[in-house]
């Protein structure tokens, strides 16, 4: 038989004179059996052209083996010939969408420069009107006089290790009053607000609130804690954190205009309104002064219109002018009827004298003394203790309670001794308020924290805005990972440019004895380096997301914001850049190398490929410090083929990672173009995957994603739990 292409006699594979579709078979005759298919000796013109489907015509695209050209795409090219076309479909996507992008984003700041420079010509506000601020405040109180006031009873807290932090602490922090904690380092200071809230279980001891023995804890949507740290978002504005804070545990009757109003209505009071459109700033770019960033912190707390707020040293790392400043404003808040509790170290005289009252601890967390700020000095004098003329009060009791105070009297005196001299010569001092003030706080209470803050899908939404807001705070983070994503896509174009066909499989039968070897492996290994890049792309952005904002949700969630709606919110936000990532890597890969299958099923594969890249590296985070998430984040799950997982019996493990899946995806996609003249199974064999299930594929890398978020959140939620309270 004459089949050849050298027409020499070859072995006869078929006994019809037919050519299956996709195979290229000149010398066959219908209408003559003697022209039925043989293999061909070995030759390179066998080899080489076997294959070949004829010239494909302009404006069309043919595979090898292609039965029908195919339509160019409509953002192509297609000269004659095309195996696979030049989409530029990627391409000009995201150019479109970067110039939109930056002509908004310079829109926007030119406004927002305008906006700043008219606020910030406006000078500090020499008197404060305290009347709107204490109508908002009695409004969200649902016209009604409420207070808190506290007692403690024998108050105590014992450490793990069996130390006696807190011992017997006793007596009362009046409502509506300026209350100040002191005592040398050591003494326990933080340690009993921490108690007082909740944040930390006492080991002894009672808590009556308003005249009811409970728990602060269950009252956290009626109180404010400010901390030591300025915990804020440090890339928005002055207005923007307090906004926020006011927009999720606000009273939720009020409308989006009553909360704006509040928040100008703080800024005020907190003499913050020339600052408002000033962004926080940290140690890189520059923002509000140091005594105006803990006036934010506080109004952070105010902006959920507490009865209570606990603040942490509020002066610590203020020049004396600035503590002035702070205290001058935690005065003027403390006479619209909140009560004011503050952990004080070592104060100049003048804000010493802004207390109404002082809670004085000794060392080992023990009273010292407990009443009237005025009272404290003679009290002390009774007991012998001089107070040099001229001296700051505060320095002079600082030193009683060290056990260096002087007293010619009785000479040096320990903290025992003060301690004990407290305890003989205590007096209950009555409450401030009365017993149907009580009655109606507990009556009350319970409406007004089930009023307070917004419900989860309108904090869902506040948390996804806020998280907008900060990627357009920060557009130079996400230029440079739009731009690590380009380049990663670019890395990878080059290397597969000019090998659109990459694959190579065995006949169909009964051609099979025609194939030449099959080339399978650089498929699978596409595919490896393709999640490769895309982790290295993805994974220093995904660990950013929460790494960098934990101590804000820590403080957040102290205060009853919704854990799952701050995470659905950040998570959401996340899906622009995801987007925006995925198509400059595909976009920029195809312009480059014209792999074989669509734009639109490498797209998919992509963007789901950096979905599962964010969510591991989210959960990365909660588990390691951030400096070595990304190390771990970049883990693709490729490794093994999926045939020895399963003789090993690790498929399991192998089936939890993204990239398995895309790979599978990919190599699916690749075998159905060719499936009508190479045999996917045969081709399959060595490899184990399932073909053909490319939307079950995609399917498992969502779900993969979106797991990996359930353990993020989990980890979120159940580690560092004391930091929550």
């Amino acid at each position: 038989m004459s089949g050849c292409y050298n027409n020499l006699t070859g072995v006869v594979l078929s006994r019809k004179a037919e050519c299956a579709p996709g195979l290229y078979c000149p010398n066959v005759d219908a209408n003559n059996p003697a022209t039925a298919p043989v293999q061909c000796l070995p030759s390179a013109e066998c080899t080489m052209t076997r294959l070949y489907s004829g010239v494909c015509k302009e404006g069309y695209y043919c595979a090898s083996g292609s039965i029908a050209p195919k339509q160019c795409p409509t953002v192509a090219r297609c000269p004659p010939g095309t195996i696979a076309p030049s989409d530029y479909t990627g391409i000009v996507s995201f150019l479109v969408f970067d110039i939109l992008l930056l002509s908004f984003f310079t829109y926007k700041r030119f406004i927002e420069k305008k906006n700043t420079l008219a606020v910030n010509s406006k000078l500090p506000t020499e008197s404060i009107d305290k009347t709107r601020m204490a109508n908002a405040f009695k409004k969200s109180l649902n016209g009604k006089d409420l207070r808190m006031d506290f007692e403690v009873v024998d108050l105590g807290y014992k450490i793990k290790s069996g130390k006696q932090v807190l011992k017997g602490v006793t007596g009362r922090i009046h409502a509506s009053r300026m209350t100040a904690i002191m005592g040398p380092s050591g003494a326990g200071k933080t340690t009993f607000m921490n108690v007082l809230c909740g944040k930390v279980k006492r080991t002894s001891g009672k808590l009556f609130i308003s005249g009811k023995e409970t728990e602060l804890s269950k009252f956290k949507k009626i109180y404010g804690f400010v901390p030591q740290e300025d915990i804020m978002h440090r890339e928005l504005t002055v207005r923007e954190n307090i906004l926020h804070s006011a927009r999720i545990r606000a009273p939720n009757s009020w409308s989006a205009a009553e909360i704006e109003t509040y928040v100008d209505d703080i800024l005020e009071a907190l003499n913050l309104s020339h600052v408002a459109t000033t962004i926080i700033g940290d140690g890189i770019e520059r923002g509000v002064s140091g005594g105006q960033r803990k006036r934010v912190n506080i109004g952070i707390e105010l902006a959920a219109t507490p009865l209570t707020i606990f603040l942490d040293e509020p002066t610590s790392g203020l020049d004396s002018t600035s503590s002035l400043e702070v205290m001058d404003m935690l005065d003027r808040i403390s006479k619209i009827g909140i009560t004011v509790v503050a952990v004080i170290h070592q104060p100049r005289v003048e804000i010493f004298r802004k207390f109404d009252d002082v809670i004085m601890l000794a060392p080992g967390g023990r009273t010292a003394y407990m009443g009237p700020t005025s009272g404290a000095r003679e009290y002390f004098e009774r007991l012998g203790f001089e107070f040099p003329v001229g001296s700051n009060d505060a320095d002079v009791l600082m030193d009683i309670l060290s056990g260096q105070g002087n007293n010619p009297s009785k000479g040096k005196v320990s903290a025992d001794d003060l301690v004990k001299q407290w305890a003989e010569n205590r007096t209950n001092t009555p409450t401030h308020i009365s017993k149907a003030d009580e009655e109606l706080f507990h009556s009350m209470s319970p409406v007004l924290i089930k009023e307070r803050g917004a419900n989860l899908f309108w904090q869902t939404l506040y948390c996804h805005n806020l998280s907008l807001l900060q990627q357009y705070r920060t557009i130079s983070g996400l230029a440079l990972e739009l731009f690590v994503a380009t380049f990663a896509g670019l890395l990878m174009g080059a290397s597969m440019s000019g090998a659109s066909e990459v694959y190579q499989g065995v006949l169909i039968p009964p051609y099979t004895l025609l194939s030449s070897a099959p080339r399978l492996d650089l498929v699978i290994l596409i595919s490896l380096l393709t999640g490769l890049a895309v982790a290295l792309a993805a994974a220093p952005a995904g660990v950013k997301v929460f790494s960098e904002e934990l101590p804000i949700y820590w403080r957040n969630a102290a205060s009853g914001h919704s854990p799952l709606a701050y995470y659905i919110g950040k998570t959401a936000a996340t899906l622009y850049r995801i987007i925006l990532g995925a198509l400059h890597f595909t976009g920029v890969l195809f312009w480059m190398a014209s792999p074989i299958t669509t734009f639109r099923d490498h797209y998919v594969m992509i963007f789901l490929m950096f979905w599962g890249v964010y969510g591991l590296a989210s959960f990365v985070t909660m588990i390691v410090r951030r400096e070595n998430a990304t190390l771990l984040a970049v883990f693709c799950g490729y490794g093994i083929s999926i045939s020895k997982a399963t003789k090993w019996g690790i498929y399991f493990i192998w089936a939890l990672q993204f990239n398995m899946w895309a790979s599978s995806a990919n190599w699916s996609n690749t075998l159905e173009i060719y499936k009508h003249i190479y045999d996917p199974d045969t081709s399959n064999n060595s490899l184990g995957y399932t073909l053909f299930r490319q939307s079950f594929d995609y399917g498992m890398m969502f779900l993969i994603g979106c797991g990996w978020r359930v353990l993020s959140f989990a980890c979120m939620v159940l580690l560092n739990r004391d930091k929550q309270q």
